[in-house]
């Protein structure tokens, strides 16, 4: 859903604000991520590319403490380095969808994320099953999906090199969740499935209400209601 808004700056011009919200970007969103608009997206196609930009970045800190918190909790060095180099993927993909956001007139908005605490094994792995193993990996089929049907040749070319890269970051999501089954208590393990049901739950509603702009689903290749179903009966399958 796209909501724009005018807004009224000093010395009587005005600014267009942009909020696209859907549940298809991919990217793993941090937590105490504020959220943000848009600032003269230039049009729908500036909009979605600046924000799915704006999530891409948000991603790289993400990534960095999954390294460190593997690292602390004495998971394999494959998972640490794994979560390391997802970290420069979400770079590269950052830079890859400023440009097509700049393309379409479009700035990247700021990443606001406060200092990340400390946390527990079990808080790590929640983010982990609900970040990762559904919202990644949901993210992931869509952004094959975009690069198989994107009339927007550049945008096709970036995303079918950014799904190969999420498709590992999901298989990583899983391994780490695979990894610290035998770490956890029952009564943790089931609060982790708990919390990925939920998760589930929540972006099946999301689907629900999801309905893009012609334009949208034709230059960037986003499904439709119907195609995201299909897409997400997939991942409940998966996840079951």
């Amino acid at each position: 859903m796209l909501r724009c808004s005018a807004q009224r700056v000093p010395f009587g011009g005005a600014v267009l604000i942009c909020e696209y919200a859907t549940c298809l970007h991919d990217g793993r969103r941090p937590e105490g991520l504020r959220e943000a608009s848009v600032l003269d997206p230039g049009s729908e196609l500036g909009a979605l590319f600046a924000k799915t930009a704006w999530l891409e970045a948000a991603s790289v800190p993400a990534f960095l403490r999954l390294a460190e918190e593997l690292q602390a909790h004495g998971a394999p060095e494959v998972l640490v380095k794994a979560a390391r180099r997802s970290a420069g993927d979400e770079v590269r993909h950052t830079r890859a969808m400023q440009a097509l956001a700049r393309r379409h007139g479009a700035t990247m908005p700021e990443v606001d994320l406060p200092p990340f605490e400390p946390r527990s094994l079990e808080e790590m792995l929640r983010e982990n099953a609900v970040e990762g193993c559904v919202r990644e990996t949901f993210g992931a089929f869509v952004a094959g999906w975009q690069g198989r049907t994107a009339r927007d040749p550049e945008a096709r070319s970036t995303l079918r090199a950014i799904t190969r890269d999420e498709v590992r970051h999901a298989e990583l999501a899983w391994a780490v969740d695979a990894w610290a089954q035998e770490r956890l208590s029952e009564v943790q393990r089931e609060r982790l499935h708990q919390a990925r049901r939920d998760a589930l739950r929540l972006l099946g509603e999301e689907v629900e209400g999801h309905q893009p702009p012609e334009v949208l689903m034709n230059e960037a290749g986003l499904p439709s209601r119907e195609q995201a179903r299909t897409l997400f009966q997939g991942l409940s399958a998966l996840t079951a």
